[in-house]
């Protein structure tokens, strides 16, 4: 290494002497780097945020050994449609957090006056002021609890909570847009709230456009709406999920959502597995559907018939893989020789291979690891992974502040995707893993790029060789 050092610092005299001659300018010289290819892991594993999710019925172990990072909850409170929650509602809200957060996993929560049986709408919910009230009671626990709320389905309304059949007349745009701005103001900003219908959100906002690239993962209200669908592939219009239904129109309305969906999160589950599911359920068509739809989360316990079809016509495991984002590196190339207080340059080529890209925000960093003595520098990169579109690949340029008081050495780097939450930072299980083999470090939740670079001293303008302005000064 240091004789390989030695090397270009001897040429950059020459080429300095051969200038002074008339020889190329020394800007033409091109500092060495260190590159390195990447194969991909074709294997399954839990990723936060994302992928198929497991239905709670009081147990979250063994979650993340299923390769499942997400738990779909429900929260029934039909015993407090005439009353205010209890204490021991709250404390079971409470529970399940803080269980999600020990074991290293998410949720998907959903509140809900009724969970009929055999299409029994007769009592779905309760009047507005009464869920108003109980939705600012829970605000607090939402506020607390949010670093482990994937997203919150809108629920509340109706059968399920699934904004349809309300015995309380809650269908109404007042009442519904009244529910969504008290659930939007209970949440942490970062955290989104999901409708079950489409054409709610455009009716609440008062417009048909969907999100654009400008307006997303702002705080504003429409940036802050995903969605949820909960007779995915159940029909040609998913059982009343999309109307109108004729063909122009389903086409527009799934247009709308493949737009939305780069930003906000889309959910939810299959229902159908009769005659007028089967042209939709099979495995290509899901599969187009997912992508074109960019799915992040899918129930894994319903509908089971449809899940065994898949396993059976061998898409589950692709869809197990798919959903969500998937990263996966395929080159990097860094400046070897960067000194303390210059530009540490480099690029790293990525491909996401999910259907859908991370839908909260979550920092990416350059990690610096001393080789003899461990210390860490984290550099902070301006990219945003939210932006990593589904099935798209692109390039990273970096050009990062080497601190000057960064010791000369050998260091290697790393790839850092931690949860901006302070309480889970530090936790593996909530840092992203690249699909890429012999590149996840589990103690760390670090990626290894298997790169090395050498740290000189501090950089010094007069006397040496100018590299390109995307370079680093040696």
């Amino acid at each position: 290494m240091r004789n390989t050092r030695a090397r270009w610092l001897a040429a950059c005299v020459l080429l300095l002497a051969a200038t002074a001659a008339g020889a190329p300018p020394a800007s033409a010289l091109v500092p060495p780097r260190a590159t390195r290819t990447y194969l991909p892991d074709e294997s399954d594993f839990p990723n936060p945020e994302r992928g198929f999710s497991r239905s709670y019925k009081g147990d979250m172990a063994g979650v993340r050994g299923e390769n499942m990072s997400l738990l779909h909850v429900y929260f029934r409170l039909d015993d407090y449609r005439e009353g205010p929650l209890p204490r021991k509602l709250l404390a079971s809200v409470q529970s399940v957090f803080d269980t999600a957060r020990r074991q290293g996993v998410k949720v998907v929560p959903r509140f809900t006056y009724s969970f009929p049986k055999g299409e029994d709408y007769r009592l779905t919910d309760t009047d507005l002021p009464r869920v108003l009230g109980h939705i600012d009671t829970l605000a607090p626990l939402l506020a607390e609890g949010g670093d482990v709320i994937a997203f919150l389905e809108a629920g509340f309304i109706g059968a399920w909570g699934e904004w349809h059949d309300s015995t309380s007349g809650l269908e109404t745009p007042a009442a519904k847009k009244a529910i969504l701005d008290r659930l939007l103001a209970a949440l942490p900003p970062s955290r989104s709230v999901a409708l079950r219908y489409q054409r709610d959100k455009v009716a609440l906002f008062g417009r048909s456009a969907p999100l654009t690239a400008q307006e997303a993962f702002g705080a504003s209200p429409i940036a802050r709406v995903g969605h949820h669908n909960d007779c995915f592939l159940a029909s040609a219009d998913d059982w009343n999920t999309y109307e109108p239904d004729d063909p122009a129109a389903l086409a527009a309305q799934k247009a709308y959502l493949a737009q939305e969906n780069l930003f906000v999160p889309q959910g939810g589950e299959t229902c159908n597995v009769a005659a007028d599911a089967q042209p939709y359920i099979q495995c290509d068509t899901a599969l187009d559907q997912l992508a074109l739809l960019r799915w992040s989360q899918l129930n894994r316990d319903y509908h089971p018939e449809v899940l065994a079809l898949w396993k059976k016509q061998g898409c589950f495991d692709e869809i197990a893989k798919r959903l969500g984002y998937r990263f996966r590196l395929t080159r990097a190339s860094f400046v070897r020789y960067p000194a303390a207080g210059g530009i540490l340059s480099g690029t790293i080529d990525l491909a996401n291979d999910g259907f859908a890209s991370p839908y909260t925000p979550r920092p990416l960093e350059l990690v610096l690891r001393h080789r003899l003595t461990r210390r860490e520098h984290v550099l902070t990169l301006p990219d945003d992974p939210r932006r990593w579109t589904g099935g798209a690949a692109q390039t990273l340029r970096i050009a990062a502040n080497l601190p000057a008081s960064v010791a000369p050495g050998r260091y290697d780097l790393f790839l850092n995707l931690p949860d901006p939450a302070p309480r889970l930072r530090r936790r593996p299980d909530y840092s992203i893993r690249l699909a890429n083999r012999d590149m996840w470090e589990a103690a760390t939740g670090y990626n290894a790029l298997g790169i090395a670079i050498e740290v000189g001293g501090a950089a010094r303008r007069p006397g040496r060789p100018a590299a390109p302005r995307s370079g680093a000064k040696n």
